[in-house]
């Protein structure tokens, strides 16, 4: 299980660069996260403008699959299946249900080329006070070492009713660690993202970051 105590070591430790060479981006790492920050704000916007601009900003969710480094060739499934719905609705559609986390996975997912981890990654754009991103290296380390998180042991990629439960549950875990972090009183360290609404300032995006470097101890 996660040590509390060590969340603002994880947190300080987090680094991501899939591809942000590629695009031409540094990698994120603390305590700038540049384009972490960048696609937050942008996400934000996206959120409070989309119905009065009617703009599902296409090239802005192309991005935030590049940052994600795009595996298992999520961009071009996305590039592909665009013809299949209406973005602006689809778009629309999960920030209009943002509050719920079932119905906001749910939409997201329908998302042309969306499997679990990018329809995730999503949310933890558009809201990453509530949501977090959950990839197969956080899953994989909780179902192991983390009994009580409520994650199911098994996640089955491709249906929607399995991947919805085991989001919904991280979504929970997520919120029982922020209650932790605020009840130790552990300080998120100080960075360029915002502070979250509590007292020590971790959001649920904050925590998820801290759990990918934790998960990354059973990496070889």
């Amino acid at each position: 299980m996660p040590d509390i105590r060590a969340f603002p070591e994880y947190f300080i430790s987090y680094e991501w660069n899939g591809k942000h060479a590629l695009y031409g981006y540094p990698s994120d790492t603390f305590s700038q996260f540049e384009w972490i920050l960048s696609l937050e704000k942008r996400f934000s916007w996206l959120r409070e403008n989309c119905k009065s601009s009617r703009t599902s900003s296409l090239y802005l969710i192309r991005e935030m699959i590049q940052w994600g480094g795009s595996q298992n060739g999520v961009l071009q499934k996305f590039d592909d299946r665009l013809g299949e719905v209406n973005l602006v609705l689809a778009i629309e559609g999960t920030i209009s249900k943002i509050n719920d986390p079932t119905q906001a996975i749910q939409s997201a997912l329908a998302i042309p080329g969306m499997g679990l981890t990018y329809a995730s990654k999503m949310l933890r754009f558009f809201d990453p006070n509530k949501y977090g991103a959950l990839d197969s290296r956080v899953r994989s380390a909780l179902t192991k070492h983390v009994s009580d998180a409520g994650i199911p042991k098994k996640i089955h990629d491709g249906n929607a009713v399995s991947m919805t439960n085991g989001y919904v549950a991280f979504v929970r875990y997520l919120e029982s660690l922020q209650k932790a972090l605020e009840s130790d009183r552990v300080n998120r360290p100080p960075c360029s993202l915002p502070k979250g609404p509590g007292e020590t300032g971790w959001r649920a995006a904050d925590i998820e970051m801290a759990l990918f470097c934790w998960a990354a101890r059973d990496e070889p």
